[in-house]
């Protein structure tokens, strides 16, 4: 197996690898590097040859990256995994050389190169990977997840297939963003890594929504549905649920309904989603130049004390504060 790219040349990756390990310690080695790389679950070996194996993850924020490389072999995480420990993210799993087959939520998804699928580390799955294989692994925060796409019991083990168009699109950009954010600064890295979570958002959309307009699969593809209307709008004062209701052909009533099943409303949801966007542009020195009030009013707010005001209720300091916080921090040298 050929090495992964140097991780010295960027402080944020760390790299596991089995090589240089004697034979019968390696497999051990993985299921550590796996359990606390990921999450805490059992490896189970699958043929008797010799076993190989690395993990180079770089972290960028909130969200990480893992290329993983290894053989064959099979992980289970059970329900006292789960009790037992505190790991709650969302992974999603690009097949880039190999096969694999997983299972959750009663379903089954077997990805080739190109492939992906998402899994939740809150409840049971399991997965096999076949021969030599070769992943990139998105580590999503799983309470992130919930409030920039919903619930995940819909999506999980359901792949989105490289071939297809919007497949291969998000396939393919994945690959390069992962490439570039590795050598990216650290504001770079993370406005990439947001894209790459809109694309991923953006597919499980379409996957979700296709040919399914009863029951709870219609329910959740017109709840993708709306939040993507409203991620699209932010920007617009006059963004409201009549106008999303409006464009989604149903009632304000229903629309509200899909939201209050997230435990939220419509209007919170919009609010919260132009607080987020507000606190990282107040974050980035891309938008050093621009005024609080010209992010607030960028993102849709028409009064500045009403954005003050659900700024403070949101993150528990003002704006102008958070600002001069984060800028304290980023002048601050590293530590040797």
């Amino acid at each position: 197996m050929s090495g992964l790219d140097d991780p010295s040349r960027n402080p944020n990756i760390s790299r596991l690898t089995t090589a240089g390990l004697p034979e019968a310690k390696r497999f051990t080695f993985w299921r550590d590097a796996v359990c606390s790389h990921f999450a805490r679950i059992d490896c189970f070996r699958l043929s008797d040859r010799p076993f190989a194996g690395e993990i180079a993850t770089t972290r960028v924020n909130e969200i990480h990256f893992s290329r993983v490389r290894g053989l064959e072999h099979k992980c289970v995480r059970t329900s006292r995994q789960i009790r037992q420990s505190s790991e709650e993210a969302v992974f999603v799993n690009l097949q880039m050389k190999g096969t694999w087959s997983s299972t959750q939520d009663g379903r089954e998804a077997a990805l080739e190169p190109g492939d992906f699928a998402c899994f939740d580390s809150t409840r049971p799955y399991s997965a096999i990977q076949h021969g030599e294989f070769e992943q990139l692994v998105v580590h999503v925060p799983r309470d992130l997840w919930i409030r920039r796409i919903g619930q995940t019991q819909q999506l999980t083990a359901r792949a989105v297939r490289g071939n297809t168009h919007l497949g291969s699109l998000v396939s393919d950009a994945l690959r390069r963003i992962i490439s570039v954010a590795e050598n990216a600064g650290e504001e770079t890295a993370h406005r990439l890594m947001e894209l790459s979570l809109a694309l991923v958002t953006t597919a499980y959309g379409e996957l979700i929504s296709h040919g399914e307009t009863r029951g709870s699969s219609g329910r959740v593809a017109l709840l993708y549905r709306a939040k993507a209307l409203v991620e699209e709008s932010l920007h617009d004062p006059d963004l409201n649920p009549d106008r999303i209701a409006r464009a989604l052909k149903i009632s304000v009533r229903y629309l509200q309904e899909l939201f209050r099943e997230e435990e939220t409303t419509v209007s919170s949801w919009i609010w919260n989603r132009r607080l987020e966007k507000c606190r990282h542009e107040l974050s980035d020195p891309l938008f050093a130049g621009r005024s609080i009030s010209q992010i607030a009013f960028g993102w849709g707010f028409s009064d500045f004390s009403h954005f003050s005001h659900r700024f403070k209720a949101a993150f528990s300091m003002s704006a102008s504060e958070f600002r001069r916080e984060r800028r304290t921090d980023k002048a601050k040298p590293p530590l040797s």
